[in-house]
């Protein structure tokens, strides 16, 4: 540690020294603390940082480190929750609060704090390509607001579940309608589904795609009533006209349904939404 200059900030040699002293060595935690508020000095604050027992002196040496190297070394090894917060949140740099994060993922708190302090999208895919734990990586995804960059995470990642909340966050409808048209995961499909806005292609899915569960999702959004009687009369799938069946809200055309329709079971889901709506 540096020799103080007498005078510095106001205060003498002797002044000075006094808080030193207090800072390393007074028998209160509050006394160490009240004397760390006025001392600048990086070297003496490290060296508090790094050795004083007590974790709310540790952490008010820790608020006013500047060396972010430094600080990124007591956000990894601090025994205490809030010193390493507090280091964090001192830290600037998206790499170095990177490194914490792929160090630390034993620590889901604190690589989620690590996270609010990364604004940039191309450092945050990074992330989400390294990181091994599941909930750290969502909380990665979400921190993420490029487009561009979700869409190519809900189509190329490896693990569903990271694909489903990059998925989650698009708004971009034509990268929403090619991941509803073309995905090879049937539940990714229907999640897109969830979000589309234009009903030609709401409509198209719900008569095209080849899988009960994504047409389902689709029907469920539909209310052009012809379309929905058409799903009921063509679709091979019950629990797919069934939705259908509970989206058609005229008597008239239920009605007429069944006297078209032969299949017991789609006769008697006919007779109980037809009751439903008597009941309304």
């Amino acid at each position: 540690m540096k020799d103080p200059a007498p005078g510095a900030g106001g205060k003498s040699r002797p002044e000075i020294e006094s808080l030193i002293e207090r800072a390393l060595h007074a028998p209160e935690y509050f006394q160490r603390v009240e004397a760390i508020q006025q001392i600048d000095d990086e070297e003496l604050l490290v060296r508090i940082a790094g050795n004083d027992p007590d974790y709310y002196v540790r952490q008010s040496a820790v608020e006013k480190i500047c060396n972010e190297e430094i600080l990124a070394k007591i956000a990894r090894y601090d025994p205490d929750y809030y010193v390493r917060l507090a280091a964090i949140k001192r830290i600037h740099d998206c790499q170095t609060l990177a490194g914490i994060i792929l160090n630390s993922q034993d620590d889901y708190y604190i690589c989620k704090d690590a996270l609010h302090g990364i604004s940039d999208n191309d450092a945050l895919a990074a992330l989400v390509e390294s990181l091994t734990d599941r909930d750290i990586k969502s909380a990665a995804v979400q921190a993420i607001t490029d487009q561009k960059i979700l869409g190519h995470i809900a189509r190329n990642n490896q693990d569903f579940y990271v694909r489903s909340d990059a998925l989650k966050k698009i708004t971009h409808q034509p990268t929403l309608e090619e991941i509803a048209r073309t995905d090879n995961d049937y539940y990714v499909r229907a999640l897109a589904v969830q979000q589309l806005e234009d009903p030609a292609v709401i409509r198209a899915i719900a008569l095209e795609d080849p899988d009960y569960y994504v047409r389902g999702q689709a029907v469920s959004r539909i209310s052009d009533m012809e379309v929905l009687l058409q799903i009921v009369r063509q679709d091979e799938d019950f629990e797919v006209r069934k939705k259908a069946i509970y989206n058609i809200t005229d008597v008239t055309a239920l009605k007429r349904l069944l006297d078209e329709i032969n299949d017991i079971y789609i006769r008697r889901k006919i007779r109980m939404r037809l009751e439903e709506l008597k009941d309304h």
